[in-house]
């Protein structure tokens, strides 16, 4: 019988393009557990819907819908990260 190893982040997705180039500047840290990373992610998503209300109906919302943008990348790099386990 083997045993099954927790979930994990595995620290391979990268995110935040920026340069020219568009280089990943950031990375998803490895071995945080499944349960962790999704409450972080669920945070994130939290903020990133209330940024995005406030960017719709505010006349100059345009720095809510950023903030809502890098935290969206940021969430779904977690996301993809976790998915890349094979179940």
């Amino acid at each position: 019988m083997t045993t099954s190893s927790p979930i994990k982040t595995l620290g391979v997705v990268t995110f935040g393009p920026c340069g020219a180039d568009d280089h990943q500047l950031f990375r998803v840290n490895p071995d945080i557990p499944l349960r962790q990373a999704l409450e972080q992610v669920s945070a994130l998503l939290f903020c990133a819907k209330k940024l995005a209300l406030d960017a719709a109906l505010e006349h100059d919302g345009e720095r809510h819908a950023w903030a809502s943008h890098y935290l969206c990348d940021m969430g779904k790099a977690v996301i993809d990260d976790l998915c890349l386990h094979d179940l």
